[in-house]
């Protein structure tokens, strides 16, 4: 008992423990996020369909869709690649969450194309003019996986390729505190469907510009713990990231649906193409 409580009470080194899986592939969880991401009341895992219509409606406008091959990434349930593929894009969704995708293909009408796939580590297809990574998805990777993946997306692309991205900015950060909380049933059934305990500690990594939510789920015959980083960006950070990974940034706006950059913006929404 007591190593158990010292681990939970002890600050984990940036990136050195990775859950993220867990979210999309435990069958409860996945259920969860999915409900999440459909619903209008939240947009704890996709932002409200008014919002997505319009970050659909800036990028045709930047970028035009019609006849552009298109890869999202970490598509969820196609919330987006539909979209796309309205505005005339011919549309390659990928996600490792099966539940999500049996989801995006049974609303896609079938001319969406869907691929199951870790895409930190699966390998992945090429021959794209446009690829998506929408949700600040960049954020919550370590700095190894997101060279890898940034690597990975300029390989993808068709020559004159652009990739298109969100990240957090610095207005999200300046909102964070360190927390500790003790809850039955912690967010209100989210982390199981039956008796648990959760356990919540926020820490804040102030040089490092990142956050992480530890939460420890306590169930009668499993305890299972979850680690959500969160990686802000200042316009800077952002710009030498993409560069060391190849890539120049051609729009920097406060979010995808084109608002203008401010300081300490909350989102930085990215166009960028390989130079």
């Amino acid at each position: 008992m007591y190593e158990f409580i010292h681990d939970i009470a002890m600050r984990p080194s940036p990136f050195s423990r990775s859950t993220a899986k867990q979210l999309w592939t435990k069958q409860h969880l996945a259920e969860q996020m999915l409900d999440y991401h459909l619903s209008q009341e939240t947009d704890l895992a996709s932002r409200r369909v008014e919002v997505i219509d319009r970050v659909v409606t800036w990028i045709d406008g930047q970028i035009e869709l019609s006849g552009k091959k298109l890869c999202d990434l970490g598509c969820g349930p196609g919330l987006y690649t539909k979209r796309f593929s309205e505005h005339g894009a011919q549309v390659t969704g990928i996600d490792f969450s099966e539940y999500s995708l049996n989801y995006a293909k049974s609303n896609s009408g079938g001319v969406v194309n869907y691929l199951q796939a870790d895409y930190v580590v699966d390998q992945l297809p090429t021959g794209f003019d446009l690829i998506t990574l929408i949700y600040t998805d960049l954020c919550v990777l370590s700095p190894e996986q997101r060279s890898i993946l940034l690597r990975k997306m300029r390989g993808m692309l068709n020559p004159g390729g652009k990739i298109v991205l969100d990240v957090a900015g610095m207005g999200l950060l300046n909102g964070r505190q360190e927390v500790t909380l003790i809850e039955d049933r912690l967010m209100g059934g989210f982390w199981a469907a039956g008796d648990y305990v959760g356990i919540q500690k926020s820490y804040l990594y102030d040089e490092q510009h990142l956050v992480l939510d530890r939460y420890v789920i306590v169930e009668p015959d499993e305890t299972w713990q979850i680690y959500n980083w969160f990686q802000h960006y200042t316009p800077q950070m952002i710009e030498t990231e993409l560069r060391n990974s190849g890539f120049a940034i051609t729009e920097l706006a406060g979010d995808l649906t084109g608002k203008p950059l401010v300081e300490n913006s909350d989102l930085m929404g990215i166009i960028a193409t390989p130079c």
